[in-house]
């Protein structure tokens, strides 16, 4: 029991943070990386060549930061979150595309949290700010999350956040 509650808090934590602060750039581990050319734009959409839904500049970061086989189920965990506010973003102008995307941020989170349950947070901090690192992006965000803030989303129980994965 013990164990479920300080998941439960995290996860409420990342939760609130996502609405709260979903607007501010913040890097737990204080690294800064240089800017790739769909960064240095003001354009929400980015750069994605390969049409997968992720930034390529998020792509880039995600499989420099945690390469190899042993993070992959964490590199596939990032990936569904980075796609899920991508979306977000694209579709901020729409209350029934906003309601879905934040759905899915919720379930990407409940991934992210069922394959690193200690460091989640950090993991998730460092991603955010390198997903809304421009001010259109971070508006287009913080709309999107208007638009659902009177919504109840169900969360899953914490033993069936791995099902949420994609």
């Amino acid at each position: 029991m013990r164990r479920w509650c300080g998941q439960a808090f995290s996860l409420l934590a990342a939760i609130g943070a996502i609405g709260l602060l979903g607007g501010v750039f913040v890097s737990c581990s204080g690294e800064n990386s240089q800017p790739s050319p769909s960064t240095t734009t003001d354009s929400i959409a980015g750069v994605d060549a390969n049409a997968n839904g992720v930034r390529d500049d998020v792509e880039s970061y995600i499989d420099t930061t945690y390469a190899g086989q042993a993070n992959a189920d964490l590199n596939k965990a990032l990936r569904q979150y980075a796609k899920a506010v991508q979306s977000s973003m694209i579709d901020a102008d729409s209350q029934p595309l906003s309601l879905t995307h934040a759905t899915e941020r919720f379930r990407a989170l409940e991934c992210l949290m069922a394959r690193r349950p200690r460091d989640f947070h950090t993991i998730f901090v460092d991603l955010r700010a390198q997903v809304l690192n421009t001010r259109s992006r971070s508006d287009a965000y913080l709309k999107a999350d208007n638009q659902v803030k009177a919504e109840n989303i169900p969360l899953l129980p914490a033993d069936q956040w791995v099902t949420a994965c994609r």
